[in-house]
């Protein structure tokens, strides 16, 4: 094909020049997008870190915080315990005082079932009587006082004594 003056001849290896070029610069360009893009990633991973940071700040006080709760816990449960160790020593007391009583009452309850049922002595039973009529015996110790065929016994123990009744039946 001719040329006209304002065309010219390119060589082979010129032409082999331009596609290297172009090649080149299409190259350098990829680079730079993905530097671009690698630009930008870097960036995100910045923020997302500097988010993380102040998550772990935020997360750390929160722990700062929560460890003071369980502390103040534990010392409230140590001093709940104390009161309780403290209560049961005094339950423990009371027990040993209402089993004296019970004791007490057991043998003042004989005493006065065996003066009025056995020896028939009328001013037990005269006493007898005014501690009912004064609500100080109730209908359960009256009867014991009173009646020969009543064992003497604590209301407790007839409570316990009927429901091993009761067990030693149903297991049967």
């Amino acid at each position: 094909m001719p040329f006209s003056k304002n065309n010219s001849q390119i060589s082979n290896e010129n032409i082999e020049n331009i596609k290297n070029y172009i090649k080149d610069v299409t190259d350098v360009t990829n680079t730079v997008r993905s530097v671009n893009d690698l630009n930008l990633s870097i960036k995100e991973f910045e923020h997302a870190t500097f988010e993380i940071e102040e998550e772990n700040k935020s997360l750390k006080y929160q722990i700062e915080l929560k460890n003071e709760d369980i502390k103040e816990l534990k010392d409230d449960v140590s001093s709940k315990e104390k009161i309780i160790a403290k209560l049961r020593e005094e339950k423990e007391s009371l027990k040993a005082q209402l089993q004296k009583f019970k004791g007490f009452w057991h043998n003042l309850m004989s005493h006065f079932h065996k003066k009025i049922t056995y020896d028939n002595d009328q001013n037990y039973k005269i006493v007898s009587d005014d501690l009912y009529k004064n609500g100080i015996f109730d209908d359960n110790d009256n009867e014991i006082a009173n009646n020969i065929l009543r064992k003497v016994t604590i209301p407790d123990e007839n409570k316990n004594n009927k429901l091993k009744k009761k067990n030693d039946f149903n297991l049967n």
